[in-house]
């Protein structure tokens, strides 16, 4: 480094309140919907709402809450701190209540929609322990949560249903494969002189055909 040169470093962000994020995503999501005339406490409201228009409120909570109006430190799409964890902890439960509250399956993808973070800085982030042990956790239980998510809402009908049954590791299942599985150890194997045996037909002399010469 040349003398008298500052090593350039990131500066502070304080620009979200790590006290208050929480009320202010959920009068983003009560604002959306109600624009929309749905209302989001009745049940089946929720349920009937397509993923999409979930997701599309996840752009709108980035809009109102953590789209930047001025350049941020290295390119930074978003006002969340990076490096604060409990941050991005407190924000990522937020995002996991919301798929839950309207019974949808959204994984990093909506996420990202919704803080701004990117989505390749989401997943560096979870293949990275080494360097957030914290933030490294936080990003993969989203993705727990969100297969979950998917399994609970295959269980609302019969064929996803069997599906599940037939796929499931954590739970001991796995149907399809432990049924071909019996088949595998019920099948009776037979040695070449055993499958003529029993392919043999019967020529006693009962039971041979009478042959009459024609006259």
């Amino acid at each position: 480094m040349p003398k008298g040169q500052k090593a350039e470093r990131k500066p502070d962000m304080n620009y979200i309140n790590i006290n208050t994020i929480c009320d202010d995503i959920d009068k983003c999501v009560i604002e959306f919907f109600t624009l929309r005339n749905i209302d989001i406490y009745d049940i089946q409201q929720c349920k009937s709402i397509p993923h999409n228009i979930v997701s599309l409120c996840m752009k709108y909570i980035y809009n109102k809450c953590f789209m930047p109006n001025i350049g941020l430190w290295n390119n930074q799409k978003s006002l969340i701190d990076y490096d604060n964890s409990d941050l991005i902890q407190v924000i990522a439960n937020k995002f996991i209540d919301i798929c839950l509250n309207f019974n949808k399956s959204l994984g990093l993808m909506s996420f990202s929609y919704m803080t701004g973070i990117d989505i390749n800085t989401l997943l560096r982030w979870a293949n990275d322990e080494k360097s957030n042990p914290t933030r490294y956790r936080v990003i993969n239980n989203i993705r727990d949560c969100h297969k979950a998510a998917q399994i609970g809402l295959l269980n609302d009908s019969p064929v996803g249903a069997l599906a599940v049954a037939n796929n499931d590791v954590e739970t001991g299942l796995e149907w399809s494969t432990k049924q071909a599985l019996t088949a595998q150890n019920n099948a009776v194997f037979l040695i070449p002189s055993e499958r003529l045996q029993r392919l043999s037909i019967d020529k006693t002399p009962d039971t041979m055909p009478i042959v009459q010469n024609a006259e």
